[in-house]
């Protein structure tokens, strides 16, 4: 997405309270960087550092891969193949084989939060000022979503014996070591708090900015939507159903019909994108860890005779089975979305099924832009956030529009747990290898049921390790369990 970026200096790099930690940082090399010193005064800048937060996004430490990846590979969804030793660590759930994005996200904020600091002090129309603020406070928000749902246990599912809070928030950039701060881990419904919070104030915000945007910068629609996400791991339903409501109706992300479906995954931009992160081809990952080398060797749909990537993530037989669980009179799999998953080539060892969602879509082999949230999504929030409301008749409604746009019959007789574990079975199918999964099991307090052994939810394993530096940085912050 590279338009301008803000050239990273040390002491953005301090955000994450510890020198030791600066060397791991992404350092931005753009086309057009502008001087820490003076980058913050004009507009050009401030367009130049709402664009770094979102070059931010890119690490293969956030969505450029882990985000994506690992929730695939920690939970039942993904298997390790061992064609490139990459994975099996956190596909065997190995103790600290988890997501690292501490310092990529703690480092994104810190962006944000120096622009958010500027903003009253640069000459800008309010139209441009609010809309600067609410992509920082959109963007913001999403990073400590992420990194609340890595480190800490969810407000719907915690072991209380090994809760040590959420983590720490930082709501003021920093540029120089004075300004250092050493905060201890908020408590975790705080985080969430504040978290809706900027997605508030980003919604009022963005409510001018064109839709056009979107999907690969913040609009008011993919603000509404993430709310609506949010919302649901945080517990409150009834606004995940609201959010999720005024998300479908925000213009932001086409529904796709069956028709159309499995050729919006062929596209560079997903039609159902409602925010999406976007990758120029100077900005390839490459062939050793960008999304269509982890899943598939195939670099083109039905062609087994070129072998492109690793495929280091398949699916398992537990998936493939609740994709083809359905079937109609003459045994015929109904369910198109396995139409997305296919053979793979012999040209990194076995062959195996293999997802094709990520294919070098933007016409580039291992260059892929990355669904955040889709507009499908909003469905299945809204359909869990009803059941647990208590309006069954009105989640069964939205679970059938997700299953009926997949070939699948509705169903209307569902009640009870019954309908909850057939809505958790579509999130499953509809976001499989899109970076849920684990999140589902957690917030829902699920045991990981997968070979080679079964993850209880008791397990210290189902949380990240904080970093060892910031540990050893910053004496109030205290370790999770068992690490």
């Amino acid at each position: 997405m590279k338009i301008y970026t803000f050239k990273r200096v040390l002491a953005t790099a301090i955000m994450t309270w510890g020198l030791a930690a600066c060397s791991s940082l992404i350092e931005v090399k753009p086309r057009t960087s502008i001087d820490s010193g003076t980058a913050l005064t004009s507009q050009e800048a401030i367009n130049a550092a709402v664009n770094a937060v979102y070059d931010a996004l890119q690490s293969t430490d956030l969505y450029g891969r882990d985000l994506i990846a690992l929730p695939e590979a920690l939970s039942d969804n993904g298997r390790a193949t061992n064609n490139s030793s990459r994975l099996v660590p956190e596909y065997q759930n190995q103790s600290g084989a988890h997501m690292i994005n501490w310092t990529q996200d703690y480092y994104g904020i810190n962006q944000a939060n120096l622009v958010l600091d500027a903003l009253t002090k640069v000459k800008l129309t309010d139209a441009l000022r609010n809309s600067y603020e609410g992509q920082c406070l959109f963007l913001r928000a999403l990073m400590y979503f992420d990194l609340v749902k890595v480190y800490a246990y969810m407000p719907t599912a915690t072991i209380s014996d090994y809760n040590r809070g959420g983590v720490p928030l930082i709501l003021s950039g920093v540029l120089t070591l004075p300004q250092v701060t050493y905060p201890d881990r908020a408590a975790t419904d705080a985080v969430y708090t504040q978290i809706l919070a900027d997605l508030t104030a980003a919604i009022d915000k963005l409510s001018a900015t064109a839709k056009t945007r979107g999907p690969i910068y913040a609009t008011q629609g993919a603000a509404q939507a993430l709310y609506s996400r949010v919302a649901l791991y945080a517990g409150k339903y009834q606004e995940a159903a609201d959010f999720a409501t005024k998300a479908l109706a925000s213009g932001i992300g086409t529904f796709q019909p069956k028709a159309n479906y499995i050729a919006g995954w062929r596209t560079a931009i997903n039609p159902e994108s409602m925010f999406e992160i976007n990758f120029q081809t100077s900005e390839n990952i490459g062939v050793n860890t960008s999304l269509q080398t982890t899943f598939t060797t195939l670099t083109a749909v039905g062609n087994r005779t070129t072998t492109g990537g690793f495929g280091d993530l398949v699916p398992t037989v537990a998936l493939l089975a609740d994709l083809e669980s359905e079937k109609d009179a003459s045994g015929a799999v109904l369910d198109i979305r396995r139409q997305l998953y296919e053979l793979g080539t012999s040209g990194r060892g076995a062959v195996n099924t293999e997802t094709t969602k990520f294919l070098g879509k933007n016409g580039t082999i291992n260059l892929d832009n990355v669904p955040v949230i889709r507009i499908s999504e909003m469905y299945l929030n809204r359909a869990e956030a009803y059941y647990r409301l208590g309006k069954e008749a009105d989640a069964i409604k939205d679970l059938n529009t997700i299953r009926t746009r997949s070939g699948l019959a509705e169903k209307t007789t569902l009640t009870g747990a019954a309908l909850l574990d057939e809505i958790i079975k579509q999130r499953r199918l509809e976001f499989a290898f899109e970076g849920h999964r684990f999140w589902d099991l957690k917030r829902l307090g699920r045991d990981i049921v997968k070979l080679p052994t079964t993850v209880p939810f008791t397990d210290y394993r189902i949380l990240a390790r904080i970093p060892i530096a910031e540990i050893n940085n910053n004496p109030k912050l205290k370790q999770n369990y068992n690490y």
